[in-house]
């Protein structure tokens, strides 16, 4: 489910384009093709390791760039072999501006809050509907913000989105998930061995 978030969430972020300054999500049924003026806003996406911590002794990394960290995961039973657990995502923001506030340069120093701004914008309302292996996420919901102030040149703010992801893989087959007995109709006839899609 990791790689999953990841690489989806990755590339909804990757759909905020700076338009005149402004960073601003643009959803792929508004304009599927990226626009003619505009430049992708967030440079670099990455694992978190520490990367502001330790900028002196890592790889240099374009910014903006978002990193994403994920806490510890704990998993339950949610019957028939099914898994359900809390996942929280842990988006590492990173800007870099030698702006300052009070200065013709404010809009500059302020970026970082729009580029945020547009990131909530990409994430509201998205989910993850079950793959082939009946695995699925939840509504992204935001739960906390921390913004960073005790910055030099390089901020990194943090926000933190939590889901519900299902895994229904030990139930699964052919891309069906089985159920465990099976499913009649009113009249007593055997409807199907499997859900289909729209039951899953």
């Amino acid at each position: 489910m990791r790689e999953r978030l990841y690489k989806e969430i990755s590339a909804r972020l990757g759909r905020i384009y700076d338009v005149d300054g402004i960073p601003v999500y643009i959803r792929p049924q508004d304009s599927p093709n990226k626009p003619e003026t505009a430049e992708t806003a967030i440079k670099h996406f990455d694992l978190w390791n520490d990367n502001v911590v330790q900028l002196t002794q890592q790889r240099p990394f374009p910014t903006p760039a978002v990193f994403f960290e994920f806490p510890p995961i704990v998993w339950a039973a949610a019957g028939m072999k099914t898994m359900r657990a809390r996942v929280d995502i842990r988006l590492h923001i990173v800007t870099a501006t030698l702006a300052a506030m009070g200065t013709q340069y404010e809009a500059a120093a302020l970026y970082r809050f729009r580029l945020i701004q547009a990131t909530e914008d990409a994430l509201r309302g998205m989910s993850g509907k079950p793959d082939e292996r009946g695995r699925s996420f939840s509504t992204l919901a935001k739960v906390e913000s921390d913004t960073d102030h005790n910055h030099e040149q390089v901020c990194e703010d943090i926000e933190v989105w939590a889901t519900y992801c299902h895994d229904l893989s030990a139930y699964t087959q052919d891309g069906k998930v089985l159920t465990s007995f099976p499913v009649y109709l009113n009249t007593g006839d055997i409807f199907t061995p499997v859900f289909e899609d729209p039951f899953v």
